[in-house]
């Protein structure tokens, strides 16, 4: 029976120990100050990733894998490594893809809707998408961490988004997760590792 209290005492303690803890507003502001003082630092960014695509009516989970290259402000490349080889380059304004060999690219200026994922890609991977005119905010520490829940205002991204939600080192206020959670509750989320910070990146790198 006493062991069976303490179990009880030690889930109940665990759960409170992860609960989001809201940011006070003075708080609130202070994070945002050091994230965009971490985002305007970072000229480069490098990192493996995980990405979990979760699909209600799918059974499981999508994950696929690779490296992301960030150079400031907005040139990003998405290599993906695994199931399969598929990379994608935001750069001068152009979406270039490349699948497995088969080129093909889009242009940005042209397509609202791929302007706009550029420049939420590009701000949520430096953390600097922190703007209280594009989205409704909400921040939270969270063990180790914080969170920043945003709803877009804009109505192309309220169409594709009905919540982001992005998670920071709470020591180097860079992001460590992506949670893009669709109007349908399908979301898909990316995990940051190995994160690198202003080290060169050759031009090859960006090179389709």
């Amino acid at each position: 029976m006493l062991r069976f209290l303490l179990f009880c005492l030690f889930i109940n303690f665990s759960c409170l120990q992860a609960q989001e803890v809201a940011l006070s507003e003075l708080e609130a502001g202070t994070f945002k100050n050091a994230v965009s003082t971490s985002a305007k630092q970072s000229k480069t960014i490098v990192n493996t990733f995980t990405q979990i695509k979760h699909i209600d009516f799918l059974s499981n989970d999508i994950e696929s894998s690779g490296d992301l290259y960030f150079k400031s402000p907005n040139i990003i490349k998405w290599s993906y490594t695994k199931p399969y080889e598929y990379s994608v380059i935001f750069k001068n304004k152009k979406l270039f893809i490349n699948d497995a060999g088969k080129k093909s690219d889009i242009n940005l200026a042209s397509n609202k809707v791929f302007k706009k994922l550029n420049d939420l890609i590009a701000k949520s991977v430096s953390g600097d998408m922190l703007d209280d005119t594009q989205f409704s905010m909400n921040f939270f520490k969270y063990n180790n961490q914080y969170l920043a829940k945003l709803s877009p205002k804009d109505q192309t991204l309220k169409n594709m988004f009905k919540q982001i939600v992005l998670s920071f080192e709470s020591k180097k206020y860079l992001v460590s997760s992506v949670k893009l959670i669709e109007p349908s509750g399908d979301y898909t989320l990316i995990k940051f590792q190995n994160t690198s910070v202003n080290k060169p990146i050759p031009d090859a790198i960006f090179a389709h």
